[in-house]
């Protein structure tokens, strides 16, 4: 069984989905532990998990396979879930062919088979073989980061090129610091010239254990040494671990709000709150709600009452998170609302563009575009949950020039937080429909980037046809006249 391990805001959701598909748990917090009455467990884990920085997923660190099948088990229970892997895993190392010099970065370009890399070291020459490690990458935006010194990764120890003892920093206890330094030095004695960093799981494991670890990570550099020489093209000749970018949109967070409601009190919105900076009063609702179930209500309207406060308001600033399906999070124009409605509110952004073309969104497709003045401005119905956004460009005289229809992931609205405003987020699902000038027929576009999406595997086919039944509907309603002027839809 693959044994995982989980920190974060989502943990007690993830257990109780990674429990009922075979998964063990290990090193759990103690509140896991009791809910789910497991046992402490110190094994060095398969996967790790913890929350991003940003709070709207996770980030996992595994093997290949066993991240395709954490990914499988996520996406059949909870649904639209966006992966982003990198198309070479860190740490890897490949026999590797000099191409010669990027021409955009002045570094050495160097084919790996399948993708090829940059590495910082010059005076290479075309043709050459050399062994190089991946040491960064970034989910197959751009080539991925080289280098020629080579490192041995373990679970719990690290082989250096250089005959040193370390340790990692998140190894805090002082005696485990001295006890690992000092066992490092014997081992170092009998490993040529490898030197040794210890990683954070060596705390939990024996000398014995630890002992046997390096070992094992001297044979494995050894055989790559031996099938590199051995090798005439390039290849692989170690795999590393990947890191997963899981991004949960507003449906999944739904979704593990009512997974956790089965196993302790769950207010609605759950994920979302906590994502979204309310931990604190988030735990202390429940906490109340699961000591007093009969106030439920009434905590609950009191939390939401709090929330609201800092929700965006007529005339507050507001930012609009764009984030692509590659990860990237593009802040459009600040906006403005202007108006509150029952499906919820208008954000009027001002554009200040002079005697050049004005792109209906200029984030979007190349080809749509309308002539631009100053004044230009834009108006997008928001509606929290919806997976579209209806926009309507205006000139300064208030002429409607285009519609532009985003498909997108629900919705969501974020309060605002000390100095920073309010702001809705989403994930663009690339497909889009467009009707600019506002006399001509509306189309769909980039129905290719979407394809490319599937391809790459950040989404599913099945979301993929979502999305299309979603742009075939907007491109009915402007058809019939629904989402120009006024009407947003």
């Amino acid at each position: 069984m693959i044994k995982a391990k989980i920190r974060g805001i989502y943990s007690q959701s993830l257990t109780q989905i990674l429990l009922q598909n075979h998964f063990e748990m290990v090193q759990p917090t103690p509140e896991v532990a009791r809910r789910f009455g497991l046992p402490y467990r110190s094994e060095i884990p398969d996967v790790d998990i913890w929350d991003r920085s940003d709070l709207q997923g996770i980030v996992a660190i595994a093997y290949e396979s066993i991240l395709n099948r954490l990914t499988d088990v996520f996406r059949r229970r909870l649904g639209g879930v966006i992966t982003r892997t990198p198309r070479v895993a860190k740490s890897s190392i490949y026999r590797g062919i000099v191409l010669g010099r990027d021409e955009k970065t002045g570094q050495t370009k160097v084919d790996l088979g399948t993708i090829s890399g940059l590495l910082p070291d010059r005076g290479l020459q075309r043709g050459q073989p050399l062994m190089i490690q991946i040491r960064a990458h970034d989910y197959g935006r751009k080539a991925p980061v080289l280098s020629s010194s080579i490192t041995i990764p373990g679970r719990a120890a690290v082989l250096l090129p250089e005959p040193v003892v370390r340790l990692s920093t998140k190894i805090k206890e002082q005696e485990a610091r001295h006890n690992l330094t000092m066992l490092g030095r014997k081992i170092r004695e009998h490993t040529d010239n490898w030197g040794i960093l210890w990683r954070t799981a060596a705390e939990n494991l024996t000398d014995k254990e630890l002992q046997d670890e390096v070992d094992d990570l001297l044979d494995t550099a050894q055989r790559v040494y031996k099938n590199y020489n051995e090798m005439d093209s390039t290849g692989i000749l170690f795999e590393g671990t990947s890191n997963a970018d899981i991004e949960f949109p507003a449906e999944v967070k739904d979704a593990l709000d009512k997974t956790r409601a089965k196993i302790k009190p769950t207010i609605d919105h759950h994920h979302f709150y906590k994502s979204a900076g309310y931990s604190s009063l988030v735990d202390l609702a429940e906490t109340i709600i699961e000591e007093r179930p009969e106030e439920r209500g009434y905590v609950t309207s009191k939390l939401e009452k709090i929330v609201s406060k800092d929700m965006p308001k007529v005339d507050d600033t507001i930012n609009i998170e764009h984030v692509k399906l590659d990860g990237r999070n593009i802040v459009l124009a600040r906006g403005r609302v202007v108006e509150n409605n029952p499906k919820g509110f208008v954000i009027m952004r001002q554009f200040r563009h002079t005697n050049r073309k004005l792109k209906l969104v200029q984030e979007y497709a190349e080809d749509v575009d309308v002539v631009g003045d100053e004044g230009d401005y834009a108006l997008t119905q928001v509606q929290p949950g919806a997976m579209t956004l209806f926009t309507n460009y205006y000139s300064r005289s208030g002429r409607v020039k285009g519609t532009y229809v985003n498909i997108n992931t629900g919705v969501e609205v974020y309060p605002s937080n000390g100095s920073n405003p309010g702001r809705i987020r989403y994930v663009d699902l690339e497909i889009d429909v467009v009707r600019a000038p506002v006399d001509q027929e509306p189309r769909i576009i980039d129905q290719h980037l979407l394809k490319r999406a599937v391809q790459r595997g950040f989404i599913t086919e099945e979301m993929a046809e979502h999305s299309r039944t979603r742009a075939e509907a907007a491109f009915q309603q402007l058809v019939d006249g629904i989402g120009v002027g006024e009407n947003l839809e």
